[in-house]
């Protein structure tokens, strides 16, 4: 008799860069500095699973949308179904469609394909989507075509597209950028290849002003190297990760100037296969160079020159005035005209400068790559979680873990490799001690984890990086989906989930009005929101403030404990995007507090203390004009 076991957690790792160089075909063919938030709240959409079942059809259909993000994965008399593209949070549907006056799924004109996609990214905003094939795929049988079993190690995901959000015909619109440049025109795609959006997470010791100069310098380096760079043949594991440290990301800074400049050598430079840059490398060079290095004189100059710089400056300057630029005329892309590019502040620092002492930030780079071992250490943890099946899953792991050794082979470089190379018995013998390891039930899981260590030692001083330039590194599209999976969360910057691109073809309006954006949070320490019970009676509500606030305006309220207290929960709800700040004693500042939810626009944010104690000093700052109210009860 099979059984059943729902595994909320990733199945399959990325095995290699994985970027797609050409668009699919319909079926029927065979379409913030921090918090980028709207200015008003964005309606929902709900996706008809009809219209689902129809574009992707498949042995089980679906019942509900989630669905279409899980895979069910068949071990011999076992059945395990993960939810491999799911966040822990319901599924928020984001509308797409390439072109404007298309229909929805009950045939209504939608006036523009990407104007759902404009209000999570309004204009300036950047993002991530991770193209993926994961509701055409949804069942795995160990023991399939090897192709099969490669892709499904890779979570399906095969393209990284950096959403940017832009001023189209008078309107706020969204377009991509992308390696090769002319991916999907610089749109986003068609109804049978889906994504999920993500939204970068900066550092937390940055302040509003920062983040946003940060993020428009991001945006600037994004187009910057879309511009110069050139989009490798090798891109499923053979392509060297070049930008590996601050060093070398600064490196490629000083090239791309040059490059945008005029400067032949330069532009040589990236054609070089050493330096060339696949999909999801560009959105990790652009992220990285733009949190390393501000583009502005006090960076570049001592990097390139003065007259140099003074030629970026100028070729920068044409691009914002709507001129023909050398961001423009090397790119194939026709939407690269309606990105907004500005040079960065110049008292503005890399932002290692801004980090407290003893924070990692001067040796960081925004996402960190992984290794092999990396990978394969993840697949141990994530794919059937031992330390909560037990010890009776090690042959399954075993089983699984040997179907992704052409996977890992391809993602190393070295499927090419005779058998009889000794480089090629050195990696063959330790995976075959890795899959022992694997395979053997021990008393525990730490006793597992005891034997796992040296053999995964060993595996990182195989497969890790080999030299400077990068080869045995990765930052393939699946990285992006594990980092807001929370996973690989070592690097300069983080991702969240906000919401899975369906194509309007398959989506209607699941309300009337606008209503508060379902995009996932996180909040910040010391806060840990529960699940709602039952209501709380009003009597434990000791204070609550309403007012207004001004874009940069803050005001203020102090809160005293009662006695026998056990929690204070603060609340606000704002009209539009205000930011509730908490301090215990002293009075917080933008820089200074002990709570910071900073949600996004209309967003509940809530700060919770347990125990409180003493006087607590409240801030409300504007980020934009909004209302507010302030509920504060105690337990």
């Amino acid at each position: 008799m099979k059984t059943a076991t729902t595994i909320a957690l990733l199945l399959g790792l990325c095995f290699g860069a994985g970027c797609a160089t050409n668009t699919p075909q319909d079926p029927v063919e065979a379409a913030c500095g921090g918090k980028c938030d709207d200015a008003q709240a964005i309606p929902q959409y709900e996706a008809d699973i009809a219209a689902m079942n129809a574009n992707w059809s498949g042995t089980t259909p679906m019942q509900t949308v989630e669905d279409a993000y899980r895979v069910t994965v068949r071990l011999g008399d076992q059945t395990l179904v993960a939810d491999t593209h799911l966040f822990g949070t319901d599924v928020n549907v984001i509308p797409y469609a390439d072109g404007d006056n298309v229909a929805d799924v009950d045939g209504n004109n939608v006036e523009r394909g990407d104007a759902v996609i404009a209000q999570y990214f309004p204009p300036g905003e950047i993002g991530i989507a991770v193209k993926h094939h994961r509701p055409e795929h949804r069942e795995l049988t160990l023991g399939g075509p090897g192709d099969d079993m490669k892709e499904h190690f890779k979570l399906q995901d095969t393209h990284i597209e950096i959403v940017v959000g832009v001023e189209r015909d008078g309107q706020p619109g969204a377009i991509t950028l992308n390696n090769p440049q002319d991916y999907q025109n610089g749109r986003f795609g068609n109804a049978n290849y889906s994504m999920m959006f993500l939204r970068p997470v900066y550092p937390a010791f940055l302040t509003p002003d920062q983040i946003t100069a940060f993020r428009d310098n991001i945006r600037t380096m994004l187009l910057g190297f879309n511009a110069v760079s050139n989009f490798p043949g090798d891109y499923n594991g053979g392509d060297p990760l070049a930008a590996n440290s601050p060093e070398k990301v600064r490196e490629h800074v000083g090239q791309m100037i040059r490059a945008i400049a005029g400067d032949a050598d330069a532009r040589a430079w990236f054609q070089d296969p050493a330096n060339q840059v696949y999909c999801a490398e560009l959105a990790h060079i652009s992220f990285s160079a733009g949190m390393i290095v501000p583009l502005n004189a006090a960076n570049i100059v001592p990097m390139v020159g003065q007259d140099t710089w003074d030629a970026y400056v100028a070729e920068l300057e044409k691009h914002a005035a709507g001129q023909d630029s050398a961001f423009t005329d090397l790119n194939d892309n026709e939407y690269a005209a309606l990105v907004d590019v500005t040079l960065a502040p110049e008292d503005l620092r890399p932002t290692a400068d801004y980090a407290p002492v003893g924070n990692p930030a001067a040796r960081q780079i925004a996402f960190q790559p992984m290794t092999m071992a990396d990978i394969v250490e993840s697949f141990m943890a994530t794919h059937i979680p031992r330390d909560v099946m037990g010890e009776g899953v090690a042959p399954i792991q075993a089983a699984v873990l040997s179907q992704m050794k052409p996977g890992l082979l391809e993602a190393m470089a070295m499927d090419q490799i005779p058998e009889t190379d000794p480089r090629r018995q050195a990696v063959d013998a330790l995976f075959a001690q890795l899959v022992e390891v694997v395979g053997t039930s021990y008393g525990s899981y730490d006793e597992f984890r005891a034997n796992l260590q040296p053999v995964m030692d060993q595996a990182r001083m195989m497969t890790g990086p080999r030299d400077d330039t990068g080869t045995g590194l990765f930052v393939p599209p699946s990285l992006m989906h594990l980092i807001a999976k929370g996973r690989f969360d070592d690097g300069l910057m983080s991702l969240r989930y906000i919401g899975h691109g369906v194509h309007w073809s398959m989506v209607r309006g699941a309300n009337a009005g606008p209503t508060t954006p379902t995009e996932p949070t996180t909040p910040a320490e010391p806060t840990t929101p529960t699940e709602p019970t039952d209501p709380e009676p009003t009597s434990n509500v000791i204070a609550t403030e309403s007012g207004s606030v001004g874009a940069g305006e803050q005001v203020y309220f102090t809160i005293e404990t009662p006695a026998g207290a056990s929690r204070l929960v603060f609340t606000m709800d704002s009209s539009q995007d205000a930011d509730l700040y908490v301090r215990n004693g002293d009075e917080p500042t933008v820089e200074n507090f002990d709570c910071r939810p900073y949600e996004g626009s209309g967003a509940t944010e809530v700060c919770e203390f347990a125990p409180p104690a003493g006087t607590y000093q409240v801030m409300i700052r504007g980020y934009n004009a909004s209302t507010f109210e302030l509920t504060v009860k105690a337990e």
